[in-house]
């Protein structure tokens, strides 16, 4: 940071937001900062978030649509104060986030350790829904801390990155309209790209940049490519379809894994996007069968389409190639 260890401390505590989510600045000040960003939203969770009355007696506030507004008010103060528990854990030290701002959509959590021995550092950026709460129960964490943990060395980092908003309205929202939606990851893509240059100012010399996305996470990805981020290997989970105009990158190692599923069925129909990873030259294609066999159902399946970003036992064989995939250098 150019500043000394008494002036980056007060740096910290008097900027957190800034000194937590600024690109450039080391992610070990960075973590740091973003303790007391988690503690300072969970003192607001706790003290001035109360829980949302109905009040049937308004009549500025009650009409037919009511009810429901009120019911979805209620369940987005819900989910908030489910946040505590992680939250606390991250003031705590014992989650590790590189970034923390719920008022810009952004939260990247780091597991494993980026220092002089580190041969591989993977960017995992999940797809389509995902936003702050889905942090909580360890859903988009899964599959990169099965990827840290196999390597017993310690060699492994993964940033678990969902650094701006996602396609995470409901479903008809997210999926019909925000994740095909060529605006929506022409915003995302850059502040990955950025992001990942932060990556690259940290990156060993001997180490490896693997990105890997899920579903709208690879179009998030490649978007980033075509903004300039690189990365050594790129590995497409169900991966969504490419931005317009995207080409592969020379040096780039491109490879795709997924089950019959139902984004499948849509891209190789061209109902989201002309070009897929299942269907891009550049990219090793990996196709497994699924839990439920090959049936016409299975080409329609959502749980498919999830299960692949899993570490359950019927993903075993995929996690597998993926490991070997990221260990062949």
């Amino acid at each position: 940071m150019g500043l000394s260890a008494a002036q980056q401390e007060a740096f910290i505590r008097d900027h957190p937001r800034l000194a937590g989510n600024t690109n450039g600045i080391p992610f070990e000040a960075r973590i740091e900062a973003n303790r007391l960003n988690a503690q300072a939203r969970v003192d607001w969770l706790r003290t001035s978030d109360p829980e949302p009355v109905m009040n049937p007696m308004n009549p500025w506030i009650v009409d037919s649509s009511y009810p429901a507004r009120f019911a979805a008010e209620h369940q987005a103060w819900r989910t908030r104060q489910e946040g505590i528990g992680y939250l606390q854990r991250v003031a705590d030290g014992k989650i590790q986030l590189v970034a923390y701002d719920p008022g810009a959509h952004s939260i990247v959590e780091l597991i494993g350790t980026c220092n002089a021995d580190t041969r591989t550092v993977i960017t995992y950026v999940p797809g389509t829904t995902t936003n702050e709460a889905s942090f909580y129960d360890g859903g988009p964490q899964d599959v990169p801390r099965r990827l840290v943990q196999a390597d017993t060395s310690g060699g492994t980092a993964a940033f678990i990155y969902k650094g701006s908003e996602f396609p995470d309205g409901d479903p008809a929202e997210a999926f019909l309209v925000e994740a095909r939606n060529d605006e929506f990851v022409a915003g995302s893509a850059p502040v990955l790209a950025a992001f990942q240059s932060a990556v690259d100012l940290e990156l060993p010399r001997q180490a490896q940049s693997v990105g890997i996305g899920h579903s709208w996470g690879l179009r998030n990805l490649t978007g980033a490519e075509m903004e300039g981020a690189g990365y050594d290997k790129l590995i497409a989970l169900s991966g969504a379809a490419m931005p317009p105009g995207w080409t592969p990158t020379q040096g780039t190692d491109y490879t795709s894994y997924t089950y019959p599923d139902i984004l499948l069925t849509a891209e190789a129909n061209g109902l989201v996007g002309e070009n897929y990873p299942m269907r891009e030259p550049a990219f090793d294609k990996h196709v497994y069968i699924p839990p439920g066999g090959i049936t016409v159902q299975e080409f329609y399946s959502i749980d498919n389409h999830s299960l692949i970003a899993t570490t359950k036992p019927e993903n075993e064989e995929a996690l597998e190639d993926i490991l070997a995939e990221i260990h062949e250098r």
